[in-house]
């Protein structure tokens, strides 16, 4: 949050973002062998209903076995795999997630016909490597997809450091991690990263898996990699779940819950708060599907419902496969501002900024239940949840506000645990956390409201690391960063970051780096690699904006360009690109919009079109909520 005006990230489902809706909720299991034959089914999962059982979409070019996948928002690749009579292929099939009743399209070859490779990607290119062919020959090879021009041969890049194959892979916008396998002397736990900004060069060996195995899983979100299931001779099979910590990938990985049945040969693919593990053998060949819970991924995974058919050897993508940052560009988009303060009071107003014309000034739309400020927002791609605040008296009611319908007033949910004020929030695409605050004692609790369930009071979770109001907060799919703010007693100004894991929540936060310095009424927002945190008082007025590297968080933060205006108590809201630092106060209350440029933060922020009035002391709310 930041003391300032209500402003909510989100990215707006318009003509593009609606043809993808499909590729945000689905995902989609190719291929494999029923013990009897290859296939070239397809099926698809919704993963908003996967208790019921796949649905049959069109099907591969080519009906085969033992083949990999990757893909971005619009489209999945199915690479390579053993077909009946040709043997290992070098095929390429495109499926298009908005028209995937149709039979996947044949597109340019990977440079080498092999099988039991491995295969991630961004939003950009897709890497398939490893691999072997009957002898067997045993592949280090990369092959990289360019998927803007996909009827072209793949291009080789830097290897492995290990030729092996039956290995897994997953990644986020930057990385690519290849785990486990088999070399040409044993199973293998090795795990390389390639750099998809310098994939010429051999990849770099990282942290191991905790077991050497060969037939295994994986999928992913931003920040970690769940490597599940696999095999060992002679017979040994494994329900195993390994996270890779991106941002610490040199540790081994950790061991997590369980898949619900040890098996080999299975699929996996996932969006940035679950992974769906489907297939397998073990030794009978099933159509089980289990979904681990990444907030939760120490629990046995839950069975969802089945494959269309039993099989095994199959690869599974979805427009939600990786990070965030690679699912959907969020270049289109509405931020909210709502409440605040002008001279005659608390008001309800809520503003609205169109990301793609953002010269105008905000619209007003539906309001508020109730004038209100100070309090904390966060929400996801379709709501936006704004709590407690001061009217005044307290308050610790939760406003809801519907984007897809936001010209009404927004609903009353449940409450937050206890009134208060000058607090902050974030949260990914199922929960929000509300911490800190004043009642007016000065608080460390962190609310957690579960959006599935929003009409209950919020759950208390692990405190802050210390007491303290007028803060800030950012974050991605898997922590939120709360930073700045004031602590009493003693009377302290702050620069600490606290971070919060979401998925081990009921932990105290841990510190991180520090901002540059110590401030309080400031705002954050921030996407799935950064955070900008700006304004604030020391107690004099500031324009600094510090970023914080959610891989690197332990570091100071870097200032950058400042904004246009020094202020606090204002508002921050953005998307994958940009932010925008709306109202607050001079002291004087003020209507100005900052955007930075996150590609260019460097810059001072450009001033965009106003909120319809000028305000101060309200609410704001940020996180990196994917779409879908």
């Amino acid at each position: 949050m930041a003391i300032g005006v209500f402003g909510l990230q989100v990215a707006y489902k318009l003509k593009r973002l609606e043809v993808m809706s499909t590729a945000n909720t689905h995902g989609w299991f190719g291929g494999g062998y029923t013990s009897v034959v290859a296939v070239s089914t397809v099926d698809r999962i919704d993963f908003s209903n996967d208790s019921s059982t796949a649905s049959p979409r069109g099907s591969l070019s080519l009906a085969r076995s033992d083949l990999m996948a990757t893909g971005n928002s619009n489209y999945g690749w199915f690479g390579r795999g053993f077909a009946p009579g040709p043997g290992p292929v070098s095929t390429v099939d495109r499926i298009d997630f908005s028209n995937d009743s149709s039979t996947a399209s044949a597109r340019g070859p990977l440079s080498l016909s092999h099988t039991q490779a491995a295969a991630t990607g961004n939003s950009n290119y897709g890497w398939f490597g490893g691999g072997y062919v009957p002898g067997p020959t045993i592949y280090s090879t990369v092959d990289r997809i360019d998927f803007f021009n996909d009827s072209s041969t793949a291009s080789p890049r830097g290897p492995l450091s290990l030729a092996r194959f039956r290995l897994t892979a997953t990644g986020n916008s930057n990385y690519g991690w290849f785990g486990g396998g088999v070399s040409s002397t044993a199973n293998s736990s090795t795990v390389d990263r390639i750099d998809f900004s310098n994939d010429s060069t051999t990849a770099s060996v990282r942290g191991p898996l905790s077991l050497d195995r060969q037939n295994l899983a994986a999928t992913g979100n931003s920040n970690y990699g769940w490597f599940g299931g696999g095999w060992r001779f002679p017979a040994t099979y494994y329900s195993t779940i390994n996270r890779v910590d991106f941002s610490n990938d040199f540790a081994i990985s950790s061991p997590r819950g369980s898949l619900s049945l040890a098996r080999q040969n299975l699929a996996a693919t996932g969006n940035s708060n679950y992974g769906w593990f489907g297939g397998a053998e073990s030794p009978s060949i099933l159509s089980t599907v289990d979904r681990i819970d990444f907030s939760n991924d120490s629990s046995t995974a839950s069975v969802r419902g089945p494959l269309s058919s039993a099989r095994r050897s199959l690869a599974a993508t979805s427009g939600q496969a990786k990070g965030t940052s690679i699912r959907l560009s969020k270049t289109l988009g509405y931020g909210w501002f709502g409440g605040g303060s002008i001279p005659a009071g608390f008001i309800s107003t809520v503003d609205r900024i169109d990301f793609s014309n953002d010269s105008a000034t905000a619209s007003v739309r539906g309001s508020l239940s109730r004038g209100r400020g100070q309090g904390g927002a966060t929400g996801n791609s379709n709501y936006g949840w704004i709590g407690a605040g001061n009217n005044p008296p307290l308050i610790s009611t939760v406003d809801r506000i519907n984007f897809a319908n936001d010209s009404s007033t927004a609903s009353v949910r449940g409450p937050l645990s206890s009134a208060r004020y000058r607090l902050a929030a974030t949260g990914n695409s199922n929960y929000g956390w509300f911490g800190g605050g004043r009642t007016p004692t000065y608080l460390s609790t962190v609310d957690r409201i579960d959006f599935s369930n929003d009409s209950s009071t919020a759950s208390v979770r692990g405190s802050l690391s210390l007491i303290r109001a007028f803060e800030s907060a950012t974050g991605n799919s898997n922590y939120g960063w709360f930073g700045g703010g004031y602590s009493f007693p003693p009377s302290i100004r702050q620069s600490l970051v606290d971070r919060i894991d979401f998925s081990n929540d009921s932990s105290t936060a841990s510190p991180r780096g520090p901002l540059s310095s110590a401030r309080y009424f400031l705002a954050a927002t921030g996407n799935s690699n950064y955070g900008w945190f700006g304004g604030g008082r020391t107690p004099t007025l500031v324009s600094t904006v510090d970023r914080i590297d959610f891989s690197n968080d332990s570091s100071t933060a870097s200032p950058r360009g400042p904004l246009s205006l020094a202020r606090y108590s204002l508002a921050a809201t953005g998307n994958s690109n940009y932010g925008w630092f709306g109202g607050g106060s001079t002291p004087a209350s003020v209507s100005t919009v900052d955007r930075i440029d996150f590609s260019n933060d460097s810059a001072t922020a450009s001033v965009r079109g106003p909120l319809s009035a000028a305000k101060g002391y309200s609410s704001t709310a940020t996180s990196n909520t994917p779409i879908g």
